[in-house]
Parts: structure tokens; C-alpha cells; sequence
């Protein structure tokens, strides 16, 4: 619990036109889930948390003199079955809790260095029944003394990850799959871009992104399937935002999802790279929504494309609701093309024939998918 309380402010969360204060409002709130991630799409980073609310709620927020310890007190909620304790990045706090006294939910944050309450964001966020979203309290913590560099530093330490330097061409492509491709309307979506670096990895000393890496891939993909005879919609060609600089993730995500949706595609993928805290962790999983037959069987056909020409370990494909694959019409998959994070993988993600190997690897993946369904 803190102690010492200076400052205090009130986050009010009900968006209804009630009396925002009125006790009654939060009368049998509870908090039904937590998530946290960190986020790299902000100067500084940050850790973002997130408490699923079944009901509007009171909330209050306040830090303690040394600025090491700040809480986060949600009136008359309950503590639903959710973890009362979360080592989340060490970089901003060094430990995390929920409990409950006397009627309220706390959330606790040690924080790893002293900060300001007014560089803490805590806001709510709305119901949203289309997207299948309840009420939701957010906090948002800075890593104080991680700065961005992207503004300054856009290249990663290679040419294949720095896709700027990226010329057309055309290829060479079998009889066969100008047959089965001729007339697709294709959507490619290189993953991160402009503000969002993604994730990030390390070779040389030097920093690697993601959006860099997905979009070294995408291009030579892009020109594969044209000279093939497909019509290829891109959700970017080049290092930026699609929605726009520091969107949120659903306005971001939803703005990929339009330009294959009006563009009325016959197949959506997202190239993505994974990282993880263990770098030994590496290998490819193609994700996709059972939002109908084909969705499964384009996952299908992509990795194993993968397998089939890459020497990369096999992690599967996976049922997931990850927004792009639920939020398109048409059978999509999101494809994980290593992890940014494995020092084998990075070099080999950065090299000048990692990226076309893996552009080669789905292009193939692409043909077999129009053949089975044809």
C-alpha cells in the first residue's frame, strides 16, 4: 500500500451521462482481467496495463513522495479470479500487485526509478460491442531513460534490413503459377512501420526493427506476385504509419484491414517477426482465424512453404484472434518469420538473401493455396 500520499487526481470512468462520483455507479464492479505489454510506439517507451472492468468505475490515482511507488484505487470493485502479483518489464517497475480491501481494488507499482505522477497516463476506455471490448481502465507507464532513436536512426545496420535502398524487379516465375495467380487481388501487410518500430534486436551493437525487417520482405514478395500476374495492394510500401503517427492499436490495425477489405482481396498476409526474453527461442507459426474453411487451409499452405524451403525451426500454426486476421474479409494469415531476438535469426533476417529467401518461401506458399482451392 502507499504511503505518504502528495498528490492525488480522480479518474473518472463512467462515460455515461450519470453522476460520475455517485458510489452507486461502481456497486458491484469487478476487474475480470489484466493484461500489460510493452510498448515501443512512444517517446519514451512505455509499459501499458489494462483492466478489463465488467462495469463502469470510480477511480483514483496517486504516487508517494519519493515517486517510487504509485497506486491506482478502484472504488466499491471487487477483485475478480484474476493474478494478484505480475513481474512485467524491469526497466519501469519492479513489481506489480492487485488486491482488495474493504470494498476497492488496489493496483500497486513499485517503480524501478522515481517518477512524476503527471507523466503517468490513466484513462478508461469505452465498451465496445462491434469489437467485443468491455469497460476498460488503462495505465500507461514511461521507461524513464529509454529514448526513442527512430526519428534520428530509421536504417537498421544492414542494407536487407534498412528497405529504403530497395529497387523493383521483376522475376522470373514458373508457367504454372502465372497460371494460378494471374488476376489475384493480393494484400501484403509488412508488419510496424513509421512511429511503431516493433520489436527490436540486436547485431553489432546496433539496434534492428522489426518494421524494417517485415518490409525487406514484403517488397521482393510484392514484385514475386506481380510478375506472376496478381494484383498486389500494399498496406505500405514504405516506412510509415498506416493510420497515422502514435495511433492506438485498433485505429492502426483496422486501417490495414480497410485496404484489403475495399479492395475486395482474395487473400490478406501480414509478415511479422517474434522476439522473446530467451534468445535461444527461435522458429516460423502461421496464425489464422477460423473464420472460415480457407483461412485455415492459407495458414496451412503458407508454412508449410516455409518448412519446405527454409531451415527454420517449426512452431506451428495456430488458431488466434489476432485483429487482422478476425477483421478481414477474406482468408488471411499472420505469419512470424523468426524471432528478431535469436542472434542466428537476426543475421540471417539482415543478410541480403534472408529477406528475398523468405519473400520466395511465401510467394510459394501463395501459389500452392490458389492451386488447392482452384
Amino acid at each position: 500500500m502507499i504511503k505518504r500520499i502528495i498528490q492525488l487526481f480522480l479518474i473518472l470512468i463512467a462515460f455515461l451521462l450519470l453522476p460520475s462520483a455517485s458510489p452507486s455507479l461502481a456497486k458491484d464492479a469487478q476487474v475480470t482481467a489484466l493484461r500489460w505489454t510493452s510498448r515501443n510506439d512512444g517517446d519514451p517507451p512505455f509499459v501499458r496495463i489494462a483492466m478489463d472492468l465488467n462495469k463502469a468505475v470510480h477511480a483514483e490515482a496517486a504516487i508517494d513522495n519519493p515517486g517510487k511507488n504509485f497506486e491506482v484505487i478502484l472504488r466499491n470493485t471487487s477483485l475478480g479470479k484474476v493474478a494478484t502479483q505480475y513481474d512485467m518489464d524491469p526497466r519501469a517497475m519492479d513489481l506489480v500487485t492487485l488486491s482488495e480491501k474493504d470494498g476497492d481494488t488496489y493496483l500497486d507499482v513499485a517503480l524501478t526509478k522515481p517518477q512524476k505522477i503527471d507523466d503517468i497516463r490513466v484513462f478508461a476506455l469505452r465498451p465496445d460491442a462491434k469489437m467485443k471490448k468491455p469497460h476498460r481502465l488503462v495505465v500507461d507507464i514511461p521507461v524513464i531513460g529509454a529514448k526513442q532513436t527512430y526519428k534520428k536512426k530509421a536504417a537498421a545496420p544492414s542494407s536487407s534490413a534498412s528497405p529504403s535502398s530497395y529497387k523493383k524487379q521483376s522475376y522470373n516465375v514458373s508457367s504454372d503459377a502465372k497460371s494460378v495467380l494471374k488476376g489475384k487481388v493480393i494484400c501484403i501487410d509488412p508488419g510496424h512501420g513509421g512511429t511503431d518500430v516493433g520489436a527490436i534486436g540486436h547485431i553489432g551493437g546496433k539496434e534492428v526493427y522489426e518494421k524494417n525487417i517485415t518490409l525487406s520482405i514484403a517488397l521482393p514478395l510484392r514484385d514475386m506476385l506481380k510478375s506472376a500476374g496478381a494484383k498486389v495492394v500494399m498496406t505500405r510500401e514504405t516506412d510509415k504509419d498506416v493510420y497515422g503517427p502514435w495511433a492506438d492499436a485498433d485505429p492502426e490495425l483496422q486501417a490495414r484491414c480497410d485496404v484489403a477489405n475495399e479492395a475486395h482481396a482474395d487473400a490478406f498476409v501480414s509478415i511479422h517477426i517474434d522476439s522473446f526474453s530467451n534468445s535461444s527461442v527461435d522458429g516460423t507459426t502461421a496464425y489464422y482465424n477460423a473464420k472460415s474453411s480457407k483461412d485455415l487451409l492459407l495458414a496451412q499452405m503458407m508454412h508449410q512453404a516455409t518448412m519446405n524451403s527454409l531451415s527454420i525451426p517449426d512452431r506451428g500454426v495456430k488458431s488466434n484472434d489476432f485483429y487482422v486476421n478476425v477483421h478481414t474479409a477474406m482468408p488471411s494469415v499472420l505469419m512470424e518469420m523468426g524471432f528478431i531476438t535469436n542472434g542466428h535469426r537476426v543475421k540471417m533476417l539482415t543478410s541480403t538473401w534472408g529477406p528475398r529467401g523468405i519473400a520466395q518461401s511465401l510467394f510459394n506458399g501463395l501459389v500452392n493455396y490458389f492451386s488447392a482451392i482452384s
